[in-house]
């Protein structure tokens, strides 16, 4: 495991000036980078305020304190993780009423929450409230993919660190050690989250995009028969959560890269053609946020293939 001082220097220093000033803050939303970075983050965040050798506001990782934290020990930090789709507002309630318990390590306890953009809209208005009015010293720091994933007043109450999104030597080896060239990992890091990357040979990965792009293709030829490519060439590749993600993160790359390919904004980056050169700019915008309320469906726990099969009926008309 790298050490997160070396991975994201720039946020550490800042962290580390506001630890020396005295001035935390009781909720902190940290995005960008993959779950394992930022679950580092927070993890060292956490050390910060129970290390016997704080030094310049930097904990030095090794003491007991330290290491108690990283081994999820310690009873004062409280951390947040589900491998379900989405975060209940009974699971808030459970977690928020441990965290308010008297500490027993320290003076102060501290809440992970870790993919919070996985928060139901009742999950989010609930923790809102422990936000405005938090109850003794607490800290709480959620963890998501991007801060625009919370409620807009979750936002606008916390204060927003974003890390580097530049790849991690770990995860790229982890990838090349599941079969990922270096460059295709570095890609992929870019796309979608190293957990879920882990669960899919790179053989399928490449077969997942390419099944994509040719189903868009038909989309944007507007031939019905696509419908039948989710079932026949698409789900037969999906075999669990974590692939459904993948499926997600791909689509809304692709949608930038189709933009960036008629602007020239940037290089794309999974795609090399406009697969729906057919579609207009607003149609393609359309497309985009039909994704985006279609994967907030799935995190409510639709049917993966019923919204495939969903999008694949709107694109095509």
């Amino acid at each position: 495991m790298e050490d997160i001082t070396q991975e994201q220097p720039k946020i550490v220093a800042e962290f580390q000036k506001i630890i020396q000033a005295g001035m935390l803050s009781h909720a902190y939303l940290i995005d960008d980078a993959s779950s394992q970075i930022r679950n580092q983050m927070a993890i060292w965040l956490a050390q910060s305020q129970f290390c016997e050798n704080l030094q310049d506001g930097i904990p030095d990782q090794t003491c007991q304190a330290c290491k108690t934290i990283a081994m999820g020990d310690n009873p004062d930090v409280l951390q947040v993780t589900t491998d379900k789709q989405s975060i209940g507002v009974d699971d808030i309630k459970y977690f928020k009423k441990e965290a308010n318990m008297t500490a027993t390590q320290g003076n102060r306890r501290i809440l992970i929450i870790n993919e919070a953009e996985k928060m139901t809209s009742a999950a989010s208005n609930n923790l809102l409230k422990t936000i405005e009015e938090p109850e003794g010293n607490l800290m709480m720091i959620l963890l998501c993919n991007s801060s625009k994933q919370v409620l807009p007043t979750i936002q606008s109450r916390v204060q927003i660190f974003h890390l580097s999104n530049k790849s991690n030597t770990d995860e790229i080896n982890d990838l090349e050690a599941e079969g990922y060239k270096e460059s295709f990992a570095k890609t992929a890091l870019e796309i979608s989250d190293i957990k879920n990357l882990l669960t899919m040979p790179s053989d399928n990965y490449l077969s997942l995009q390419t099944a994509i792009s040719t189903w868009l293709r038909q989309c944007n030829n507007a031939q019905m028969d696509s419908f039948i490519d989710i079932q026949t060439d698409i789900m037969p590749m999906i075999e669990n959560k974590n692939h459904q993600q993948i499926f997600f993160d791909m689509m809304n790359q692709i949608f930038s890269d189709i933009l960036s390919i008629r602007y020239q904004i940037k290089d794309p980056v999974l795609i090399k053609e406009d697969v729906l050169s057919k579609k207009t700019i607003p149609e393609i915008v359309d497309f985009s946020d039909y994704l985006f309320k279609a994967e907030e469906m799935w995190k409510s726990n639709v049917s993966f293939q019923s919204i495939l099969e969903d999008m694949s009926l709107k694109y095509v008309s």
